[in-house]
């Protein structure tokens, strides 16, 4: 067995498909939430998390949306929390496993897109929308969508990456920018952390909070994670050749075994408020 076809369950045996939105209809939905709850244990996720329930301060009785909901945990807290919790989400796939797993929970999940919400003006109380602006064409535009539907004095958090921030070691240069390469442009939005304070001030909101954490990937990652898929995708999309994949591979899992691997990648959140009425 190569190094491409044993670096990790996501390069090999998941198929991802693309990473925009308007693909999300052919993604295998099984792989996306594999690397969804790969994701979700991470500690700069989880910090970002708690930081954007503390911002939005949702309050019982409310009406809460999350954009790009996935697999529904964060439906789940917010109905937990007495709200009327609704999960935006284009995958039929992912929809019927956020219904599965969210159990006895009062939660609701429709089909729908972060540029056209299947809401009323100034319905809403509270709006995240957490690592989904990357995917879509249009990110200001669906940021003004989600302005459109919140109430005044209402509360919003968008949290993404911005992938030009990824690190990787080690790795040789030259094959490393291809396969970034390769990745960007495969992305519809990938800078999308450095643009979130502007799209919410573009869409006249009053911006209340920022933070920022780093993704420090475990050791482990270097065989099942991002990494994995990376080089796979990198080498399927022809921008590595596959003795060079399977150089990065075999370099990153020996430096893994000694503990010396790494992978980093910033990740940025942004609050605001829609003004009450005056």
């Amino acid at each position: 067995m190569s190094e491409i076809e044993a670096s990790g369950e996501l390069g090999a045996n998941v198929r991802i498909g693309s990473f925009k939105i308007a693909d999300a209809a052919t993604t295998d939905a099984a792989g996306m939430a594999f690397v969804l709850d790969q994701m979700a244990g991470r500690p700069a996720v989880q910090a970002l998390k708690a930081w954007a329930l503390e911002q939005l301060a949702p309050q019982p009785g409310e009406t809460a949306v999350d954009v790009g909901s996935g697999t529904g945990e964060d439906v789940v807290a917010f109905a937990d929390l007495g709200l009327r919790a609704i999960g935006v989400e284009p995958s039929a796939g992912l929809r019927a496993e956020a219904v599965r797993r969210s159990g006895p929970s009062e939660v609701e999940f429709v089909e729908g897109l972060a540029d056209k919400l299947p809401f009323d003006d100034e319905s809403v109380d509270v709006v995240r929308c957490e690592r989904v602006l990357q995917h879509v064409e249009d990110p200001a535009g669906s940021v003004r969508e989600m302005a459109r539907v919140l109430r005044p004095g209402g509360r919003i958090v968008l949290i993404d990456t911005d992938w030009q921030t990824a690190i990787i070691h080690p790795a040789d240069p030259e094959v490393l920018q291809r396969m970034v390469g390769s990745f960007l442009a495969q992305s519809a939005n990938p800078y999308s952390g450095r643009q979130l304070r502007g799209q919410l001030v573009g869409a006249g909101l009053e911006i209340a909070g920022e933070s920022a954490a780093t993704w420090l990937e475990p050791q482990s990652g270097a065989r099942q994670g991002f990494i994995s898929m990376m080089h796979a995708r990198a080498f399927q999309s022809g921008a590595i050749t596959a003795a060079e994949a399977e150089a990065f591979a075999k370099g990153i899992t020996e430096a893994a075994d000694r503990g010396a691997f790494h992978m980093s990648l910033t990740m940025y959140a942004v609050s605001a408020v829609k003004a009450p009425v005056a």
